[in-house]
């Protein structure tokens, strides 16, 4: 679309200077001056381009030269003019500014409206929004927001490769913090897809190594069978044991079971699933670049919490645990009365295994935020899962223990009130429930896993 500028409002005083001040102009400018007076620009271009190859000191003739190719929507041109003008001449650094500046304007508020009317059913105009942009880019090409909305339109389309160049260049402009935000969302967002194919290709594969793992000592059988399935062969035991092997050809596994639970696991060679890890190599590649965009803006956006949230899901989905929690370490230090980094920092912790920690940055979160449901609930959750795993080391050691009962009752004063804030949650009527029955309170515990099957109906 062309713009309409008001550069031939300035013609006439341009003009009027040009006639009065070039006296001795040569024959080339002031046939371009004739022409222009005529409308007749393309002729006057001509003679302009001539004049300023042999007048190159002619600040008047580049200054019309770009007023022309502006005009034409040549503005690599018109800017090339443009500069050579002022260069020698500061005289008309004002009026190139706004003729720059009102082309910009007009181009880009096209392009954003062109971009508001696309839909994947009218996808032609992303085509229009784009081209819009890139004559605006063209026209003020500093200006860090028209490459952010070029990128915005490019993002939109699908496009992501021109979108990550587009919002580039607009950070690398103007340190635009939106265009770097947006370039480190797309390689999340393409590391998040090839990691779902990478899943969906391998899914049987990855599900029966995850399930071999899980296998322990004291596993009880039923859990092996549920995770397994049914073993190809039993062997029994003597006579009058509980002793039985169960026998998995297609994982090359025997599992020897005693009184109903796991006493050991064997290989009769290696498991190894050919699995294609194409995509998940592509998956950390995006990642990594994620990572690396965000580091560019820890300097000047370190508080960020955008920043911060992206920089966590790029680490926790390349599963570098570690760095993710060094971040949020830095982050509370800085800024130890925002409660989201505490929180964060919480579930890094509880991710690790280290429960102590976990709960006490939950508590300082909750300290800052009474109102607070998700450290609330985590602070509950965490006490939980913390007996849990007491429960299950002290049953693979063959252990009588207690000491998770400590945890539960640690977490329930937590969970309740959550209950009580949020009393539609199913999750936290289970949680609640399961709590309930490990302490021995079975009527508490058969309310609670009531209501949350009345809740998972609709009732």
């Amino acid at each position: 679309m062309k713009p309409s500028v008001a550069v031939f409002l300035l013609f006439g005083m341009v003009l009027l200077l040009v006639l009065q001040g070039f006296q001795c102009a040569s024959s080339e400018f002031t046939g371009a001056k004739l022409q222009m007076q005529q409308n007749n620009y393309k002729e006057a271009q001509r003679l302009l381009e001539i004049e300023v190859q042999k007048n190159p000191t002619n600040d008047e003739a580049w200054y019309l030269l770009g007023l022309i190719r502006g005009e034409e929507q040549e503005y690599p041109g018109m800017n090339d003019a443009f500069n050579a003008a002022l260069e020698l001449s500061q005289k008309h650094a004002g009026d190139i500014r706004n003729i720059q500046y009102n082309y910009w304007g007009q181009h880009l508020n096209v392009g954003v409206t062109y971009l508001e009317l696309a839909t994947p059913e009218s996808s032609h105009y992303y085509e229009k929004s784009i081209e819009e942009f890139q004559f605006a880019a063209a026209a003020w090409p500093d200006t860090a927001l028209t490459y952010r909305y070029l990128g915005y339109a490019f993002n939109n389309k699908g496009d992501f490769n021109n979108a990550l160049e587009a919002f580039r260049t607009g950070w690398e402009k103007g340190k635009d913090s939106e265009s770097l935000k947006r370039m480190a969302r797309i390689y999340v967002h393409r590391g998040d897809q090839y990691k779902m194919r990478f899943e969906g290709e391998n899914s049987d594969k990855l599900k029966a190594v995850k399930n071999l793992g899980g296998i322990q000592k004291n596993s009880r059988k039923s859990d092996v069978i549920a995770a397994l399935g049914a073993p190809d062969n039993i062997r029994r035991g003597p006579r009058g044991s509980r002793k039985e092997n169960l026998i998995y050809n297609r994982y090359n596994l025997t599992v020897s079971i005693d009184n109903e639970k796991v006493t050991e696991k064997r290989f009769s060679k290696p498991y190894n699933p050919a699995i294609d890890s194409t995509n998940h190599r592509l998956a950390l590649r995006e990642y990594d670049q994620a990572i690396q965009v965000v580091q560019e803006a820890r300097g000047t956006l370190a508080k960020d919490p955008e920043i911060l949230s992206i920089l966590l899901a790029a680490y926790v989905q390349a599963d570098r645990i570690q760095e993710a929690t060094a971040e949020y370490e830095r982050a509370v230090a800085d800024e130890p009365e925002n409660k989201a980094s505490r929180y964060i920092l919480g579930v890094l912790y509880r991710s690790a295994g280290d429960y102590q920690k976990a709960v006490e940055e939950f508590q300082k979160a909750y300290d800052l935020d009474a109102s607070y449901y998700d450290a609330l609930f985590d602070l509950g959750a965490t006490y939980y899962n913390w007996g849990v795993d007491l429960m299950r080391s002290a049953d693979e050691k063959a252990e009588t223990s207690s000491a998770h009962k400590d945890k539960f009752k640690m977490a329930l004063p937590y969970v309740e009130k959550v209950s009580e804030l949020k009393p539609d949650d199913v999750q936290v009527w289970e949680t609640l429930g399961t709590i309930y029955a490990q302490l021995g309170m079975q009527d508490k515990a058969i309310k609670a896993f009531d209501k949350a099957d009345r809740l998972r109906a609709g009732n």
